[in-house]
């Protein structure tokens, strides 16, 4: 069986992408790879087939750019839907050349449009695949709006809206360019298809509301191999004392507050052992009790620290709930702060920092509550449901099942 798997988005959302065409590869399946171009370099650690859509995600995170606006704002804005470009001739393109043959093509925003009616184009079964809940449901609202908390009856209604936004949105770009491909016209390639919901149940439970095409299957996480070594420094600064405290906001952009929020979390966690990821933070100078590092696979760093601070992207936030160590989550945009509640509501977390008006004193009172017993014993027992959960395999499983 042929799997076309889409994306487009940073390395976050490649690397679930990498994960899952590994599982299915051990299955006996041809898993083929489309994303943007970062993805590229972890695929071919693996040997995979990949294919870049055209754009280049930096383009996205420039001053100014749609990112940068949603991190400004902490919520999408028209700006930020006005000033979004991508090639959609070139996408559908790469998309029916890389999926042709494909029995099975599975989508993730924000290719997830172009990719479904490229399946429904070739004959293929079309699958949402998302890392964060979108479907309607009563239980909650839309994950990508935030942390909003409205009576259960609005938000199954506002997940239907948002739906609707969301291919309203596309719609004419794509169709335009579809008539430039001798296609015909689509409607939301979405309806009613498969969807799998690639994160944790012991975080989100699956709710009881959905249909019985969307399945919830556990994170799609890529283990770092068993002989991976980190660079002599980290390996030297976690040799040389206490646990340190994690510090980094993944690929989140540099903001205008950046730097004082930088500098708030290290006054507030002052006295203690930092490893600061360089990423979106704003500090370069390592120091005895600070380590200024590149990218370290989280699910060997995390286990070895004393809490982690960070934005509560999904897998971000899933790498912390696996390591089994508290999080202070400071969540930026978009589904961040859902993240942020759900790692709060668990027992795992300190109630979330607001990265626009960063105060030393909360961090300090954060770092206080992470630090108590029955929040690192809550850690330590989730971690334990989570490693319960064979999110690779279940989503394979799912898709074996279409073909069946």
């Amino acid at each position: 069986m042929k799997v076309t798997l889409v994306s487009y988005g940073s390395l976050g959302d490649g690397i679930p992408l990498v994960a899952l065409a590994l599982g299915l590869r051990a299955a006996g399946h041809r898993p083929v790879i489309v994303a943007e171009q970062t993805a590229g370099t972890i695929a071919a650690e693996h040997g995979l087939e990949f294919h870049a859509l055209a754009g280049d995600i930096t383009d996205l995170m420039r001053p100014g750019a749609p990112m940068v606006q949603m991190v400004e704002a902490g919520h999408l804005t028209l700006g930020s839907f006005r000033d979004y470009q991508r090639d959609d001739r070139a996408w559908l393109e790469i998309l029916a050349a890389a999926a042709v043959g494909s029995d099975v093509v599975v989508g993730m925003p924000t290719a997830g449009y172009h990719a479904l009616t490229v399946a429904a184009d070739i004959g293929a079964l079309p699958v949402i695949a998302e890392l964060q809940p979108l479907a309607p449901t009563r239980d909650f609202a839309p994950s990508g709006l935030g942390d909003l908390r409205l009576p259960r009856f609005l938000n199954r209604t506002l997940g239907h809206i948002v739906d609707f936004a969301g291919w309203a949105t596309i719609a004419r770009a794509v169709n335009r360019a579809r008539h430039e491909l001798g296609r015909p016209r689509t409607g939301n390639p979405t309806r009613g298809v498969r969807r799998l919901g690639a994160w944790s149940p012991t975080l989100v439970p699956r709710p009881a509301d959905w249909p019985p095409t969307a399945t919830v299957t556990g994170a799609w996480q890529l283990a770092t191999p068993t002989d991976w070594r980190p660079e002599p420094a980290l390996q030297e600064f976690l040799d040389a004392g206490e646990p340190p405290i994690y510090v980094g906001f993944g690929s989140m952009p540099t903001f205008s507050g950046t730097k004082a929020l930088t500098d708030a979390l290290l006054t507030g966690l002052a006295g203690h052992r930092i490893i600061l990821a360089r990423g979106g933070t704003h500090h370069e100078q390592t120091s005895e009790d600070v380590l200024v590092t590149g990218h370290v696979p989280h699910d060997w760093l995390f286990p070895r620290c004393a809490a982690i601070v960070h934005h509560c992207g999904a897998g971000t936030s899933h790498s912390a709930l696996a390591s089994g160590i508290p999080s202070i989550p400071v969540p930026f945009t978009l589904d961040q702060p859902f993240w942020a509640r759900r790692l709060t509501d668990l027992g795992i977390a300190s109630p979330p920092l607001d990265p626009r008006h960063p105060d030393p004193d909360a961090v300090r009172t954060a770092l206080s509550h992470v630090q108590t017993s029955h929040v690192r014993e809550q850690a330590a027992l989730s971690a334990e449901h989570a490693a319960t959960e064979q999110g690779v395999q279940t989503a394979t499983a799912a898709i074996e099942k279409l073909t069946d």
